[in-house]
């Protein structure tokens, strides 16, 4: 029976947020090692945490906005949990008022949100520093300046892993994700186009996102003209398609949910950006990781954090700066990497094939 009184994590956001989330919990299984963690989190993103082996209970919203009635009831919720430490990373009022009226000994947030006053030790959120949104995160824990950064991680299942083992039997491939939130975060269709023409035949290509991306994965898929590119977009589960990056040579993302995705089991990444920039603390932490960007000095570059529904000076060169070439560079400095990490016999057979 668990007797230690729980921790209890809220972060209602994105897929995004949540999968930065599971860094704090890494660094708090640290630093806590027999802390008992619970979270709050939206009812959409829960399945991707369903089977981390640090959680005890999800409990989970259907909507990042709580109304004020869901509130109360979370609030009865939480006070009769008798949490030891409530931890918040939202700035909503509806999460400030779980936080701040949550009987918690420890009520731990950010400054931004309006509620903090009620907090006993509350850290500034601050953007466009060159600090990670994970290490903004780790203030909330109050820990040592030396403290090295803790990674996301996910852990795909047994059945996630073999409902992608078909995929992985082909032989090498690439994954490439298309699809962002914001149109000025997506890089233009005809460049990914030009990228699937010149990328080498041996390569089968995988098209991944949620079922919001399969439109322009479709269209990607057709008008290649390219064979062994298959569209797996709201096919796979998050994690079922997190075991599949992770398998991949290379990964190409966009500032989105699935560059996160590939940190979290630390696929190798290309990570493309076209308006927003990883200087806002969104970058790629995967151990081999690139980060593409357009050469061109451009003033109104990097115009939001989030980015636009279009361009606000309608003409887009962020993203259509970005090369070809630009695209290709980092694969072969990937395939290297791989011929490296290769069994000896397959390296021998390499430099015998050279």
């Amino acid at each position: 029976m668990l007797t230690t009184r729980p921790t209890l994590l809220i972060q209602t956001g994105s897929l995004t947020d949540v999968i930065l989330l599971t860094a704090l919990i890494e660094q708090l299984r640290i630093v806590d090692p027999t802390s008992v963690l619970d979270v709050l989190i939206q009812q959409e993103h829960s399945s991707i945490l369903q089977n981390h082996p640090s959680i005890n209970q999800i409990i989970t919203v259907e909507k990042p906005q709580i109304k004020l009635p869901v509130a109360h009831q979370l609030l009865r919720q939480i006070r009769a949990a008798n949490y030891h430490r409530v931890i918040n990373l939202q700035s909503s009022t509806a999460t400030g008022l779980l936080t701040a009226f949550s009987g918690a000994e420890e009520r731990i947030g950010f400054t931004k949100n309006p509620l903090s006053t009620g907090f006993t030790r509350s850290a500034t959120y601050f953007i466009a520093s060159d600090t990670h949104e994970v290490a903004r995160n780790m203030q909330l824990l109050a820990l040592p300046d030396y403290t090295p950064l803790t990674l996301p991680r996910l852990y795909p299942t047994f059945a996630d892993m073999e409902a992608v083992m078909p995929y992985k039997l082909v032989g090498d491939y690439l994954c490439l994700a298309p699809g962002a939130d914001q149109r000025t975060r997506q890089l233009p269709t005809e460049q990914w186009l030009k990228l699937l023409a010149v990328l080498p035949a041996r390569y089968t290509v995988y098209l991944v996102g949620t079922s919001a991306d399969a439109a322009v994965c479709a269209e990607l898929a057709t008008r290649s003209h390219r064979s062994g590119v298959v569209n797996l977009a709201g096919q796979l589960s998050v994690l079922a398609t997190a075991a599949l990056l992770r398998g991949a040579v290379l990964n190409y993302v966009l500032d989105s949910a699935m560059l996160h995705l590939c940190s979290a089991v630390a696929a190798p990444t290309c990570a493309v950006y076209c308006s927003t920039s990883p200087t806002f603390g969104f970058g790629p932490l995967s151990p081999q990781a690139w980060i593409v960007e357009t050469a061109a000095s451009l003033e109104c570059r990097s115009c939001d954090v989030t980015g636009y529904a279009q361009c606000p000076l309608t003409h887009f060169l962020c993203g259509r700066g970005i090369g070809t070439a630009q695209l290709l560079a980092p694969l072969a400095e990937a395939e290297q990497l791989q011929r490296l990490a290769a069994p000896p016999k397959e390296v021998y057979r390499e430099l015998m094939r050279a």
